[in-house]
Parts: C-alpha cells; structure tokens; sequence
C-alpha cells in the first residue's frame, strides 16, 4: 500500500465535491483520458475510467463515500491489472481553511513488475495528482454554503484532530497513525 499526504488549500467540501465529480476526473488528474459514470445507488457510484501513463488501461471503480470524510474506491472490471483499491480521507487543516487529504492506494499487476517498481510508479503519480488537485481546486469556484435553518448557535472551539499518538505499554508500544492501530513490541 503507498500513502500520500497532500495539503490543499481549500475547504473540506470545496475538495469533495472535486474528487466525487468522477466525470470531470479527466479535467485535472494527469493520464486520464476520459471518466464517466455508468451507475450509481446511494453512496456507491461506478465509473469507467480511462488511464494512459506507461500503458493505456480501463478500469471500471466503484467509488463509495461517507460524508464528506472519506471516499473508498476499488476496481470491478478491467484486465490490465489483478487488484486496484484505495481510499481518500479528508481533514480539516489546523488552520481549519484547507485540507489534509491522505491518499492510499494498492495496486497489484501480477508477477511481471517488481512491487518497488510499481510502489515507485505510484508515488511519483501521487505527487503529480496532489501538485493538479490543487491547482485545479485554485482554479474552480467554491461553492456557497448552504444558509444555516432556524437560529445559529455558537459554534464551540473544535480541538485539533490527531494524526499520531504513541503509547508506551510493557511490551512496547502502541501507535495510532491517521485512524489506523498498530502494535510495536520491544
């Protein structure tokens, strides 16, 4: 699995609304030839995406999203590649303007290419998709908000959301890394 980080400079939903706009995929992400949605129930939506980069690949992902917290995505059809799956997760910036998007992605290509290489190749499209994602959410209006109905109410100081956290135990220690529990021993 390769993981990246990218802080864009616009609102959690402003981010969003791009990233879930799957057909419009191919107006900023670097190799998308053409996206388009062939289906769509609830919260999960399908979409035909065509890639060129070292090879020219359809894929066709299933997108699922929950809130505007995070979007899982997976491949259903294609035969380029064995496996494809992923995730966004989006967080508010400490400075509660931008956003932390945290990227995951795991590719499987068979037995012909080296994990490093592939890991290697993913990272470096990373890279280029956070450098055109923000540049692309520079570029796009954000949209207003929606008026708040009936009274306002203060809102109440939000406390920073956590990343890590390390806990020392007897045996060694506990680590909490973006949501995500891991056991280190000594």
């Amino acid at each position: 699995m390769t993981k990246a980080v990218v802080n864009v400079p616009s609102p959690r939903p402003h981010v969003f609304a791009i990233l879930t706009d799957y057909p419009r995929y191919k107006e900023w992400v670097p190799g998308c030839e053409s996206s388009a949605i062939i289906g769509k129930s609830g919260e999960a939506t399908d979409a035909q995406i065509v890639i060129t980069g070292m090879k020219r690949m359809e894929l066709g992902l299933r997108f699922e999203s929950q809130g505007t917290q995070s979007i899982n995505f997976r491949m259903i059809s294609g035969k380029d590649l064995k496996a494809y799956t992923g995730s966004y997760r989006l967080m508010d910036s400490a400075d509660g303007k931008g956003t932390v998007l945290v990227a995951e992605l795991d590719v499987d290509v068979g037995g012909m290419v080296p994990k490093f290489m592939v890991d290697r190749f993913i990272g470096k499209s990373f890279d280029e998709t956070g450098k055109a994602l923000t540049a692309y959410a520079k570029k796009m209006p954000v949209q207003a908000e929606a008026p708040a109905r009936g009274p306002v109410a203060a809102a109440k100081p939000r406390r920073a959301k956590r990343v890590l956290q390390i806990v020392k135990t007897a045996g060694g220690y506990n680590v909490w890394l973006l949501g995500e529990a891991f056991a280190v021993k000594r």
